[in-house]
């Protein structure tokens, strides 16, 4: 087999390995993808039993890299403390070997009847449970038909003295060899990817057991960039996760670099196979690492606590809940992007509190406040936007779709609430500024209308938060009062003006600051009409 052959084999059987998990792995997540971030979220109370969870996660999901997602997704929306998260985490170190596992097992030697029944299951159930079942299967199939071709064209590798001779190399100096392993493995961003080639190369004869064991604890090293990456702009306890990740990896391969000849030998006693030994070392290096590190959660803890400090900033037109890495499960990146919904909609909020409170009491420096806000609350309504364009609706479920669209529209919608907070606060200033002053029935009137308004809003929002229905049909009602109020405040204001008991000036800006808060109520109904249509 001539060198263009062979790496046209080993590159082709390495894309479709590759593609095959990605179709496996997106399959899983839009089926499960949202039961398992609320199987994190409910069970990692204690440290064993949120490694229990990783662990099971990690293995349905086929990626730790994804588990790592959900996880710093969890702890930057406060869901997850830290401990909680390094618990999982350790779980989902030893879930990543069961991939190996499954590959050194030779269970896809039937891959093409495996990828019949799935393709025929993902086409007769498009849109449902399971199609998405069905694309998993097919995902399967894909995957061992890439490792069999991968491993027919890396035969071809075992005819050149000079590639054996750099692989023995690397078995030889495994500093080196684990250097090499982090790096292939932080351009791939898959440590299964990984694994699956260097089992493959050992099949086909070209690689030794020493050599393969640097090769990946290397590549335990290298999976750590994606929670890196993600970690990005999250909030200071998901960073610090992404280090803790980091941290246990480099401190395990660290201690088991001088003992890797030893280890070797150990390993080839208790399988076999090559392919075998190579996955027992994976998982055999992952479990121990985990069991160790159990006991010392607290201190892991408070060692990244160490090395990553700061605190965590005030609000600011920054996001803290979006990153690009989530995109890559798109079920997270919804949730993602409903905390930063949920977080600018809470500020839109305060803007209100603060209009009510600077027109009534009359403080200047609440009305610049709500000025100031809106700035942030521009920016990050076009950075949520941004966000929820990128998300792929065809991976996400039937519901899953509906939410998207309701974020859509509930997004502009809060950003307008911000902007008739902002009329309002500019025409506050004018009151005060020109010394106008509200007689005490207008006083009485915006007070509750302010009352009414800001209730019927914050219904709105909880229906969104929880998903209720009830609150939002009950937000429904609650704006045919505001409404009414409106009108009638209005008529009885301008009865004042015409008995001459109102300030003329004054009472322009009464009305329109009414017209302001009806509006509010507008947007909270939209949002909470949405929440309908989600359910």
């Amino acid at each position: 087999m001539d060198t263009a052959a062979v790496v046209i084999a080993a590159a082709g059987g390495l894309a479709l390995f590759l593609y095959g998990l990605r179709v496996l792995s997106a399959a899983l997540k839009r089926a499960i993808g949202e039961r398992m971030r609320v199987l994190l979220e409910r069970l990692t109370n204690r440290a064993l039993r949120g490694a229990l969870v990783g662990m099971v996660s990690t293995s349905v999901l086929q990626s730790s890299s994804m588990t790592m997602v959900l996880l710093i997704g969890l702890i930057n929306a406060g869901a997850l403390t830290l401990r909680q998260g390094i618990g999982v985490m350790l779980g989902a170190e030893i879930g990543t070997s069961i991939t190996a596992q499954i590959i050194a097992f030779r269970v896809g030697d039937y891959y093409l009847p495996v990828i019949a029944v799935g393709f025929v299951l993902s086409e007769l159930f498009r849109g449902r449970r399971a199609g998405d079942i069905g694309r998993a299967i097919l995902g399967f199939g894909l995957l061992f038909l890439g490792m069999s071709v991968m491993a027919g064209g890396l035969r071809g590798v075992a005819r050149s003295d000079a590639v054996l001779q750099l692989l023995a190399s690397l078995g030889e100096n495994v500093p080196l060899g684990v250097f090499v392993g982090a790096g292939v493995t932080a351009v791939i961003q898959s440590s299964s990817a990984m694994t699956a080639l260097l089992i493959a190369m050992g099949s086909a004869g070209i690689l030794d057991l020493p050599t393969a064991i640097a090769l990946v604890l290397g590549a335990n090293i290298g999976t750590t960039i994606t929670a890196q990456l993600a970690s990005l702009g999250a909030s200071l306890p998901a960073r610090r996760l992404a280090r803790a990740q980091l941290l246990v990896n480099v401190v395990g391969v660290s201690v088991l670099l001088p003992f890797v000849p030893l280890y070797a030998r150990l390993v080839a006693t208790i399988a076999p196979t090559l392919e075998r030994q190579i996955a027992h070392a994976h998982t055999l290096f992952n479990v121990a690492g985990t069991v160790l590190a159990l006991p010392l959660v607290g201190a892991l803890a408070c060692a990244v606590t160490a090395i990553t400090r700061g605190r965590e900033p005030a609000a600011t037109s920054t996001p803290r809940h979006l990153a690009k890495a989530f995109l890559a499960a798109p079920p997270v990146a919804l949730y993602q992007a409903r905390q930063e919904l949920l977080r600018v909609a809470a500020m839109t909020q305060a803007m209100i509190h603060r209009c009510r409170e600077g027109l009534l009491e009359r403080d200047e420096a609440a009305l610049v406040e709500v000025l100031e806000i809106e700035e942030a609350v521009d920016s990050l309504k076009g950075d949520i936007e941004s966000f929820l364009e990128r998300i792929p609706g065809d991976a996400l479920s039937a519901r899953e779709e509906r939410r998207l669209h309701v974020f859509r529209h509930a997004t502009g919608d809060v950003e307008r609430v911000g902007d008739q907070a902002v009329n309002i606060a500019e025409r506050g200033l004018h009151v005060l500024r020109r010394g106008h002053v509200f007689s005490s029935v207008a006083a009485g009137d915006l007070t509750t209308l302010f009352d009414k308004t800001m209730f019927l809003y914050e219904l709105a929002l909880e229906a969104l938060r929880e998903e209720d229905k009830d609150r939002a049909q009950e937000a429904l009602h609650r704006e045919v009062e505001v409404d009414h109020l409106e009108r009638l405040f209005r008529d009885r204001h301008l009865q004042r003006l015409d008995d001459g008991v109102c300030d003329a000036a004054a009472g322009v800006l009464f009305v329109e600051i009414l017209h302001n808060l009806e509006r509010i109520g507008d947007h909270a109904v939209n949002i909470a009409g949405d929440v309908l249509y989600a359910l």
